[in-house]
C-alpha cells in the first residue's frame, strides 16, 4: 500500500479539519481540589490525516479526544471541526473505545445498522450492514450477540458500526490496547486498509509507541502536568510497515530519547 492520501484545496494546501486552539482543561474534585488535565494544547489535523497522539497513562490523552468529540467542553480555549465550533457531539464525529461499546441484547447485524436506524437512514439498512460486516471480516456472524464473540471480534462489530454512517472523523481511544498481540496486528492492518480506502480522518490516542509507528501519517507527544504537546514528528513511510526499517528505528529512538528528557 501507498502512503496516507491527505485532501488539498484548489490552492494546493492542506484543508485543515481540526483545530485546537491553547485547549486547557481543569476538573473540580473533592472539596477545593483542582487536577488541570491539559494545559496551552495547540494542534491542527489536516482533512484525510492519521494523527496518533501518543503519550503515558494519565497525560490527558482521552481528554483531549472527549472535547473533539464533543463530549466534554474545555476549561478554555476553542476546538474547531471544518471551522465550526464544537460544542457538542455530533454523528460526523464517532468515538470508539478500548472497551466495545455494543448493545448487549441486539445481534451483530442489528447493531451495526442501530445508529443508521436511529437517525433514520433506512434504505437499503441491513444490506449495507452486511457489506461493512464483510469488510471488517465477520460475514458470517451476522445472528450472533456480542456475548457470543470474542473481544476483538466485537471491536470489529464497533469498527464497522462507526463506518456505516460514513462519519468524517474517526476518534479511536486505545481501542485495541486490551487485544492479544495477534489480534491487533491484524485489526491494525484492517484499519490502515479501510482508512485509505475511505479516506477518513483519524485521531487514534495510544501509550504504545509501536502501535503509533505502525499507524500514524503523523504521531503528537503528549506529557507533562498539566498535559501538552511536547513534540510532532511527520511519518510519512507506505504501508505495511516494517518494525526494521531504519527510518522508524531512528524516529523511535529519537521518541524514546525525548520522553526520558523530560523525565516521563
Amino acid at each position: 500500500m501507498g502512503p496516507l492520501r491527505q485532501r488539498r484545496n484548489q490552492a494546493g494546501k492542506m484543508t485543515e479539519k481540526i483545530r485546537l486552539s491553547d485547549i486547557s482543561k481543569v476538573f473540580k474534585l473533592s472539596g477545593r481540589k483542582r487536577k488541570a488535565a491539559l494545559g496551552g494544547v495547540r494542534l491542527s489535523v489536516s482533512e484525510g490525516d492519521f494523527v496518533v497522539v501518543l503519550g503515558r497513562s494519565g497525560c490527558g490523552k482521552s481528554t483531549l479526544l472527549n472535547i473533539v468529540a464533543g463530549m466534554v467542553p474545555p476549561t478554555s480555549g476553542e476546538v474547531a471541526v471544518d471551522g465550526a465550533a464544537v460544542e457538542h457531539p455530533d454523528p460526523s464525529r464517532i468515538l470508539l473505545t478500548q472497551q466495545p461499546m455494543l448493545l448487549p441484547w441486539l445481534t451483530v447485524l442489528e447493531n451495526v445498522a442501530f445508529g443508521c436506524k436511529l437517525r433514520g437512514e433506512t434504505d437499503h439498512l441491513l444490506s449495507r450492514a452486511r457489506r461493512w460486516l464483510e469488510r471488517v471480516h465477520m460475514a458470517g456472524h451476522e445472528s450472533y450477540l456480542p456475548g457470543e464473540l470474542s473481544l476483538g471480534m466485537q471491536q470489529r462489530v464497533c469498527l464497522a458500526r462507526a463506518l456505516m454512517g460514513h462519519p468524517d472523523l474517526l476518534l479511536m481511544d486505545e481501542p485495541f490496547g486490551a487485544l492479544d498481540t495477534f489480534t491487533r496486528s491484524r485489526l491494525h492492518e484492517e484499519m490502515v486498509r479501510i482508512r485509505q480506502e475511505t479516506d477518513i480522518t483519524v485521531v487514534f490516542v495510544t501509550h504504545d509507541l509501536d502501535e503509533a509507528l505502525a499507524l500514524g501519517s503523523r504521531v503528537v507527544l503528549l506529557g507533562g502536568e498539566p498535559g501538552h504537546i511536547m513534540e510532532e514528528y511527520a511519518l510519512d513511510r507506505a504501508y505495511p510497515r516494517d518494525p526494521a526499517d531504519p527510518v522508524l528505528r531512528e524516529m523511535k529512538g529519537a521518541i524514546m530519547e525525548r520522553f526520558q528528557e523530560e523525565g516521563l
